[in-house]
């Protein structure tokens, strides 16, 4: 059954340049885009929805005036998800968050304090994510944690990565042209279906999402079997 599926929301600016927006414009546009997937995703009796929203190249690399628009979004997200989360939506963000500025993590962890009870369906906000970073840091934990390298197993392993608080990956859509993982889950996704599509996130409507659930009903599932 698919349980749990994430989304790597890409091409965003290039799509603001197709309709000669502004290039800071998408940023309304993706958090639209993330109310009506998610209604959607909790209208077909999808648990677990995780959207990778910020990596962590995105936040020291892009122009100020973009990386101060993509904060303004993430304050202000409880203002677009109210009505789902009145509703029963639970949120929660993954990763370092620690590196955004202070007002924006309280508004995140006030907003989880908020909702940690709900549980029509669970919302995870990937934010400040780079994957080899995952497995270093989780790396860090087990060796301050004194565990003797043959308790290390890849379950025990796992315990100690950002996403041990998620099911397993079933489902990984990409938006945009792009067919790459770019250091995306390099540990987590080990059996996880891909579903590319030229949809650009903006433009990613439910149509699509059933077209990315009806190539992973039909994807043949064997695990290395």
């Amino acid at each position: 059954m698919l349980k749990h599926i994430w989304i790597i929301m890409d091409w965003n600016r290039r799509w603001a340049k197709s309709k000669f927006l502004p290039k800071i414009a998408w940023h309304k546009f993706w958090a639209e885009n993330v109310k009506k997937i998610t209604k959607e995703a909790k209208k077909i009796w999808i648990k677990n929805l995780t959207l990778w929203a910020l990596s962590a190249d995105n936040l020291q690399k892009r122009e100020k005036s973009e990386v101060d628009a993509i904060i303004k979004i993430i304050d202000n997200i409880e203002s677009f998800l109210w009505e789902m989360i009145e509703e029963g939506l639970k949120f929660q963000t993954i990763w370092d968050i620690s590196q955004l500025p202070e007002k924006s993590r309280k508004i995140l962890e006030d907003i989880k304090e908020k909702t940690k009870n709900n549980n029509w369906i669970i919302l995870s906000i990937a934010l400040v994510y780079w994957g080899q970073d995952e497995i270093i840091r989780a790396t860090k934990k087990i060796l301050k944690n004194w565990i003797k390298s043959e308790k290390i197993t890849k379950e025990k392993f796992r315990e100690y990565l950002d996403t041990n608080i998620l099911p397993k990956i079933d489902l990984i859509i990409r938006t945009g042209w792009d067919k790459r993982h770019s250091g995306f889950l390099l540990f987590d996704s080990e059996y996880s279906e891909y579903y590319f599509t030229d949809k650009k996130w903006p433009e990613f409507d439910k149509k699509e999402l059933s077209k990315a659930i009806e190539f992973f009903n039909w994807a043949k599932r064997n695990f290395g079997g």
